[in-house]
């Protein structure tokens, strides 16, 4: 979501003499479709991503990516059905790298599939390599290890179903959070490329650490155990106080289209934070981005102009595919805010943390302004292609393609790695343990480190050192 375009958001559907043909029943999942109609509708997708995805090439080659096209149509030599089409899709647009380019089902579909489909009974929560069921289930204790179902490891799943979703580079916090609890939960993508099944052998390892079996009937969505949460958010601007004289700031979005609707001012906020700030003489601040999938690009500058004394470049270029953009706000040099902030900073990052968040982390990794601890972002640490988008509705299978028009590159300095994001000083990912035990491990370690009180616990996975990283 980006302010400057947000007015051009265009929707395209593809209009073909075949549209139409193969309307199908919402409950008829078997149905194959004609290779001719496939073929049809990947040939309108190619052209329109060639045509206006404006990263198409950023981290792969013209040749690498014309050899993925022709790959994926190369395999639309038989009739298959939509979610087998899907599949196929998904997988290319995974392969573009670019975590605003995303593909979905039909709207009705997806009803339906929530409606009509058994699915994998349990959501469970992967952390690294390993899957946990994160609930009290009919059948398992929180925390049991699922070690594989129908006799796959986890781990091999997890790839596979990695391979359908988009991200900018190689980066695969933000797929952990969209299989955890974000749109596409496990059981969806695990009917979408295994199919449907009546039951699942589950490989499991018991309170002693022995291997067991069970088998789980599958179950309609409505009745999946474990499922994610969508809690209420009252505020997304937070400014609070801790012991030692220490700050914390929470900011879980940058949009200003989800501030109006709690009645929250972002300019506002932080004019009123940092001049309190500032009258507390405070001199450690911790930014809490967890939560913030971006917004506004504008607010992301002006955070950062409240925590430097000096000038700075924010963005290095903006262009679609068609001309060079110079006319954006954050393109020209940036000067401080008068109550900026010059004490010890540091900032809470993670698998949500994406697009214009990403954007504000780079900027201040880049010019070295504070310590970064939890997991890397969600967002490139050299930009995004993001603005406005065009909605591409394929005319025969009626998926929806989201294809970003501008390539955003952010002025930062060269890192070692050219396709990750920001990657925290102090990695550290949550246990299951203390997933279950509610425990906020990242912002402990946190509130440790400024003050310089490092005890960290064994329940998290962390360097022992500072990362080097070449930034």
């Amino acid at each position: 979501m980006k302010a400057f375009f947000k007015n051009l958001v265009i929707t395209i559907v593809a209009v073909v003499l075949a549209a139409g043909v193969n309307a199908q029943s919402q409950n008829d999942y078997s149905k194959k479709i004609a290779p001719g109609l496939l073929k049809q509708d990947f040939l309108v997708l190619r052209d329109s991503l060639q045509s206006l995805h404006a990263g198409l090439y950023r981290y792969k080659t013209e040749s690498e990516m014309n050899a993925l096209f022709d790959r994926s149509y190369q395999q639309l030599d038989h009739p298959m059905t939509e979610a087998d089409f899907f599949a196929i899709v998904s997988t290319l647009v995974s392969s573009i790298e670019d975590g605003h380019t995303e593909c979905f089902l039909p709207q009705d579909r997806i009803k339906a599939i929530i409606a009509g489909v058994k699915i994998f009974p349990i959501q469970p929560k992967y952390i690294g390599d390993k899957a946990y069921v994160p609930c009290d289930t009919k059948e398992f204790p929180a925390g049991t290890e699922i070690v594989k179902i129908d006799d796959k490891p986890v781990n091999e799943i997890r790839k596979q179903l990695f391979s359908l979703l988009s991200s900018d580079g190689s980066i695969e916090t933000e797929k952990y959070v969209k299989i955890n609890d974000g749109h596409d939960p496990f059981s969806y993508l695990y009917f979408v490329v295994y199919g449907e099944k009546a039951d699942f052998k589950i490989t499991y390892k018991t309170s002693t650490g022995a291997l067991a079996e069970k088998s789980l009937r599958a179950d309609l969505f409505q009745k999946m155990e474990c499922a994610p949460e969508r809690p209420v958010i009252n505020q997304y601007l937070s400014l609070e106080y801790k012991p030692g004289g220490i700050a914390v700031m929470t900011l879980k979005t940058f949009a200003n289209e989800y501030l109006e609707r709690t009645k929250e001012n972002f300019e506002n906020f932080l004019a009123a934070s940092f001049k309190e700030l500032k009258e507390k003489k405070i001199t450690k601040l911790i930014i809490d981005l967890r939560e913030n999938g971006g917004g506004e690009d504008t607010n992301g500058l002006l955070l950062y102009r409240y925590l430097t004394d000096k000038p700075f470049q924010y963005y290095a270029s903006l262009n679609s595919t068609r001309h060079v953009i110079t006319d954006h706000p954050n393109l020209a040099i940036q000067q401080p805010e008068t109550n900026n902030f010059t004490g010890k900073v540091e900032f809470l990052t993670g698998g949500k943390s994406f697009s214009g968040a990403a954007e504000f982390s780079a900027i201040a990794r880049t010019n070295s302004r504070g310590t970064f601890i939890g997991e890397e972002t969600a967002g490139g640490y050299y930009g995004n292609t993001s603005g406005s988008k065009i909605a591409l509705i394929l005319p025969n299978t009626r998926i929806r393609v989201n294809i970003p028009l501008t390539k955003y590159v952010m002025a930062v300095k060269k890192a070692k790695y050219n396709d990750r994001g920001i990657i925290p000083d102090y990695p550290i990912v949550p246990t299951i343990q203390d997933y279950l035990d509610h425990k906020d491990v990242q912002m402990n370690f946190a509130l440790e480190l400024i003050n310089k009180k490092i005890n960290p616990s064994p329940g998290c996975l962390r360097m022992p050192m500072r990362v080097a990283l070449d930034y």
